[in-house]
């Protein structure tokens, strides 16, 4: 018999026996599911924002939730779910009994930010020494840490010692001119969708951005420090 005769014969029964045990009423693997759910959480976080680390938790499911198992579980994120912090994850199933719920979850999402070493004063222009690159966990999405302070950037209210500045608390010059196309990109887990639109009004990094597209829909999004327009899928 051959080498390939066998592995096939192998995998023949390994469907087989996965069939067999589904048919005799196999349940869910809830322990498996949560660890295989908070692990998706964690990779998606740290694929979507590089330089980040991420440490998941999934909360507990109903001891009165009895699904079958399933061939192949598939992890979701509902629509303006983040990577960060808490929220739901969806679970899906589609063989060989179709099913999908939702699973709580939290993701202590963490990297590197700008944090004042000595307290700074509203309207203050900080200089390279009052600021220093910390490892914080975001609270809010990592693209607004900046990692470098931009250039003639000023403090917008006090700052304490110790305390990580979001782009928002700086006031800056404007990257996104009225009336000037610019970039919408809308991310999520796996996907990044972009689409070019008319800005219509000026903003700095971390401000509202109001944005009409080709097809006459205004969008409103948050401008970045490389000039696109951040919106939620």
């Amino acid at each position: 018999m051959t080498v390939k005769r066998v592995i096939f014969l192998l995998s023949a029964a390994s469907v087989f026996c996965a069939a067999q045990s589904w048919a005799a009423g196999a349940l869910l693997d809830v322990p498996r599911l949560r660890v295989e759910a908070a692990a998706w959480l964690e990779q998606q976080a740290m694929s979507a924002f590089p330089g980040s680390s991420a440490e998941a938790s999934v909360g507990d499911i109903d001891a009165r939730l009895r699904l079958p198992a399933c061939a192949a579980t598939r992890f979701f994120l509902p629509a303006n779910a983040t990577l960060w912090g808490s929220g739901s994850l969806g679970v899906r199933c589609d063989a060989p009994s179709p099913w999908s719920f939702y699973l709580s979850y939290r993701n202590r999402l963490s990297g590197p930010a700008l944090v004042a070493t000595r307290p700074i004063a509203a309207r203050e222009q900080p200089a390279g020494i009052d600021l220093e690159l910390r490892q914080i966990e975001y609270t809010q999405s990592p693209d607004l840490y900046p990692r470098s302070l931009p250039a003639d950037a000023r403090v917008n209210r006090p700052i304490p010692a110790g305390q990580a500045i979001p782009i928002n608390w700086l006031s800056l010059a404007s990257v996104i001119k009225a009336g000037r196309q610019v970039r919408l990109v809308a991310s999520a887990a796996g996907f990044k969708v972009t689409q070019q639109g008319i800005a219509l009004n000026s903003a700095a990094p971390g401000e509202r951005v109001r944005v009409k597209t080709p097809g006459g829909r205004i969008v409103q999004g948050t401008a970045q420090q490389d000039g696109t327009v951040s919106v939620s899928p």
